[in-house]
């Protein structure tokens, strides 16, 4: 009877993978699991060679020394390295050599404890029980330890992917976010400055209220999260301003539905489609125009849904859709809630209307 190399046991848990990898310390956390596991398993496999569990769980743990070094070298050092300097030809050639003399160690060890079965010291086992050439057991070792530094630097790659994808995210959000605060203080700026020309007390007053929601936008905007109650507060700010600045022309309508103020949700989330509600909105002496806006707070989800009123003849709403303004917060939108929101806007000839739903 040959002896026989024990090979890395299958395991892939994909769910705690993911869960693991979301940071780098829960990553490290999850490659000791993946260890403790291989570890367990080579366990298993010498002990079902009749070994004696003294002898298997020594051996196991010398398999484990003589394996970690080099395979954290290749999986950790190598790798990245590697990836940073896109030489993954060079990467593969010194992963075999490093795999090589895992190989070379891990044969010595197998001799080393089939000497210490033939003087004694442990009880015989069928994991050395007949002979075999050299060739045969470096055969069985190189494969094992292929199998073993591949499949962490597997785990490796994932982590390398996971953090250049979020590098990625983070990157994006940023640029958006400088595109959608120039156009919102455009638009404050715009509105002043027509004011002054027409009454200049009044722009004044305005000027001091838009001084606070500059502020807000300033230090809060570039926030991850932000509670719902400051959200709303800016929010109606804004709403107020308009009100003042298109005096007895707009009927404005606003509902809040908030059951938990203290809930955290991205900055800036509705601003967009309540300043594009109020740019458009129709304007006129025989009639006056709307704007009905409502959040409403559910257990697991805001729904915002805001109706603008606009002349049979507008077509501008149709082109602003593809705009900075919404083109950015549906770039944000896809970032932020990945599949977990809904955007429906519906158009006729007396009206506007945005519906969006995040699920919190």
């Amino acid at each position: 009877m040959h002896r026989h190399l024990p090979l890395m046991p299958g395991f892939t848990i994909r769910s705690y993978l993911l869960y693991f990898c979301t940071m780098k310390s829960k990553f490290e956390n999850f490659v000791k699991i993946a260890w403790l596991c291989l570890g367990i398993g080579i366990w298993i496999q010498f002990f079902s060679y009749q070994m004696w569990v003294w002898e298997s769980l020594l051996f196991s743990l010398s398999f484990l020394l003589v394996l970690y070094p080099l395979t954290t070298y290749i999986s950790k050092v190598l790798l990245a390295k590697a990836i940073r300097q896109k030489k993954m030809i060079m990467f593969t050639i010194k992963a075999l050599v490093a795999s090589t003399v895992s190989a070379l160690l891990i044969v010595v060890l197998y001799y080393v404890f089939q000497y210490f079965e033939n003087i004694g010291w442990f009880r015989r086992s069928l994991l050395f029980d007949g002979e075999a050439s050299l060739l045969h057991d470096f055969t069985g070792a190189i494969i094992s330890v292929l199998f073993i530094n591949f499949g962490f630097c597997g785990l490796r790659f994932f982590e390398e992917n996971l953090r250049l994808r979020k590098t990625l995210v983070d990157t994006q959000l940023e640029i958006l976010q400088a595109q959608i605060n120039p156009h919102f203080m455009f638009n404050v700026l715009n509105h002043v400055n027509v004011l002054i020309r027409k009454e200049p007390d009044l722009a004044s007053n305005l000027l001091v209220q838009y001084t606070n929601i500059l502020r807000y936008q300033l230090y809060n905007g570039k926030k991850e999260t932000i509670d719902l109650k400051q959200e709303i507060n800016f929010m109606k700010d804004f709403i107020e301003i308009e009100k003042v600045r298109w005096k007895n022309n707009l009927t404005v309508e606003c509902l809040w539905k908030i059951n938990d103020y203290t809930q955290m949700i991205p900055p800036l989330l509705f601003i967009t489609f309540i300043e594009n509600a109020f740019k458009h909105v129709s304007r006129s002496k025989q009639e006056k125009g709307f704007v009905k806006i409502e959040l409403k707070q559910t257990i697991d989800s805001l729904r915002f849904h805001i109706v603008n009123s606009k002349f049979a003849d507008n077509s501008t709403i149709k082109k602003d859709t593809s705009g900075i303004g919404l083109a950015n917060m549906k770039a944000r939108l896809d970032i932020l809630f990945p599949n977990k929101y809904s955007l429906k806007i519906d158009e006729s000839l007396t009206y506007y209307s945005t519906i969006l739903v995040v699920n919190i």
